[in-house]
């Protein structure tokens, strides 16, 4: 089930940013994808959903403005470590 979410904006809206109405929409909706990401609202893959991407183009939506997709404290990092330590080795 989908829902539709709709406002308007004027014209001279649009031609001030030098877009037309189906660009913009895409640029919305990247940019809540965005910021529900950065929130923590959202998931990775939810916020891609949002912003109607896969979730490789999200992240490397997220990499050309400098967003960090997976924030690692340093408790996590160590525990992934560990993780891969257990890993055997491929040689």
């Amino acid at each position: 089930m989908r829902e539709s979410v709709t406002f308007e904006i004027s014209a001279d809206l649009l031609a001030a940013l030098k877009l037309g109405a189906e660009d913009l929409s895409r640029n919305i909706r990247l940019i809540a994808a965005i910021a529900y990401f950065q929130d923590k609202k959202l998931s990775l893959g939810k916020a891609a959903q949002l912003a109607d991407m896969n979730r490789l183009d999200f992240m490397d939506a997220l990499t050309e403005r400098g967003i960090i997709a997976f924030d690692y404290d340093e408790s996590m990092l160590d525990s992934e470590l560990i993780a891969l330590a257990d890993f055997p080795d491929p040689a």
